[in-house]
């Protein structure tokens, strides 16, 4: 274990150059904010790189930029997107939002948020959600020790390596800030791994204070509670989805039980050969709906909406009739979106049977009966309750799929509708392995589906 860990720390640990010069960088846009006119009182790095918790490469530099409470909502709002705007002119940027708007982009190299804040001393004065974020650097930078940093980017790149990583909504994995608090809780990489093995349903984790446990829990529902340090009334774990908190107590099992250099750093997938994706396909039935990409829409925004109208197509398909085993969703930005269902067969029979009330319920019996006038068959009743047989609207899936894509077109509101009136398709086999064959990030994606498989059961 000692020798695994020692030889990530090799790869994972910025040098002394990176990290120079990452804090040089963001000096120089402090300082450029700090000269710009405006009721902005301090600007201040925060996240990973502030705390010494980065990982090699992952040079994202997250600068706040903090305005006194007295400051209204619209006048905050407008002043930190000009300040944003002037520190990215002449380099790509976009508006993103977290509560509200902030400007991101990229600069010399490095991914950077310049994001107004209200400037809190304690979480009761808090006037925006990331008005945390500066207290989040105060409590970690003062209580980590004994070179937790560096057991803090173990834990990240475990969780990178086991695809649990990241609070955004294409991952619904494990923030950072999360993986920092688990390090402070258990007080080591190993340690942290080692406790999650023994996690429950529900697990909840403190930090610090003494809470009932029966409160937090009547409190949050999620997977996993961890209750923010800095504001007991937060889950800094909501964004974790049960998938992704099963996935890591499964890869923390596996990695005590045998640990390998692979859990942090797993082989590439290789999608598999034309022929080979064809002859997989020929033992199940997959379709796809293709969606252009609405411009303007940042891929978080994006991710968020595509699980909910992938979701909404898996509910609507089975209850027709098609069976749906398995979907995912896969997005390419600013380009396409794919929704794939595994459906158990894209033609039906003709008819279907309706079970309906016990025939002793007479108002539910009579209305049950009035609402299907002309039945192929019955009604009758079977184990005292009525059955009928009625003929289907739709047999056959890729008649269905456009109807349903048509009805959702006007349901649907903002950058969902735009992708769903924007060069929607719905493929086939020949078509999902054409579009294979033409796109190694999707041929990646497919495989990685088709396969199901969790990496580290080989390990």
């Amino acid at each position: 274990m000692e020798k695994i860990l020692k030889k990530v720390l090799g790869k994972i640990v910025p040098t002394p150059t990176e990290v120079a010069a990452e804090k040089r960088f963001a000096q120089k846009l402090i300082s450029k904010i700090m000269g710009m006119g405006g009721k902005h009182v301090r600007a201040e790095l925060v996240g990973s790189i502030a705390r010494g918790t980065h990982l090699r490469g992952d040079n994202d530099l997250d600068i706040f930029v903090f305005f006194p409470q007295k400051v209204e909502r619209a006048e905050f709002e407008k002043e930190g997107l000009r300040i944003g705007k002037m520190i990215f002119r002449g380099s790509k940027w976009e508006k993103a939002y977290s509560e509200h708007p902030y400007i991101r982009g990229k600069i010399n190299g490095y991914e950077v948020e310049i994001v107004p804040a209200y400037d809190i001393e304690d979480v009761s004065n808090m006037k925006s959600a990331v008005d945390r974020s500066s207290l989040h650097n105060k409590y970690l930078t003062s209580h980590f020790g004994n070179g937790q940093e560096n057991e803090a980017r173990l834990l990240k790149q475990f969780m990178k390596g086991t695809r649990n990583y990241g609070a955004d909504l294409s991952a619904n994995g494990f923030p950072g800030y999360v993986a920092e608090l688990l390090v402070l809780k258990y007080g080591s990489f190993s340690n942290a791994v080692k406790a999650a093995t023994k996690w429950k349903e529900g697990e909840v984790i403190i930090i610090e204070g003494n809470p009932h446990l029966h409160e937090v829990r009547e409190k949050f529902s999620n997977p996993l509670v961890v209750l923010d340090p800095v504001d007991s009334n937060r889950n800094v774990a909501a964004a974790l989805s049960k998938n992704q908190y099963a996935r890591f107590i499964a890869a923390c099992r596996a990695f005590v039980k045998k640990p390998s250099v692979n859990f942090f750093f797993p082989k590439p997938h290789k999608p598999w050969s034309a022929s080979k994706l064809k002859s997989f396909l020929k033992k199940t039935e997959i379709v796809a709906i293709s969606l252009g990409y609405p411009k303007g829409v940042i891929e978080d925004i994006m991710w968020g909406q595509l699980r909910r109208i992938g979701r909404k197509i898996s509910q609507m398909t089975s209850k027709e009739g098609f069976v749906v085993k398995h979907s995912q969703e896969w997005l390419e930005h600013g380009k396409q979106m794919i929704i794939v269902l595994e459906i158990e067969s894209v033609r039906l029979q003709k008819a279907k049977i309706l079970n309906g009330p016990p025939a002793a319920d007479q108002k539910n019996s009579d209305a049950f009966i009035a609402a299907h006038p002309k039945p192929l068959s019955g009604p009758r009743i079977e184990n005292g309750k009525w059955v009928l047989e009625v003929e289907r609207e739709y047999t056959d899936l890729y008649k269905f799929l456009p109807d349903l894509v048509k009805k959702l077109r006007k349901e649907e509101r903002a950058g969902m509708k735009k992708a769903l009136n924007k060069k929607v398709k719905i493929l086939g086999e020949k078509e999902i392995a054409s579009l294979y064959a033409k796109n190694r990030k999707f041929s990646k994606f497919l495989t990685e589906y088709l396969k199901g498989e969790e990496d580290f059961l080989d390990y």
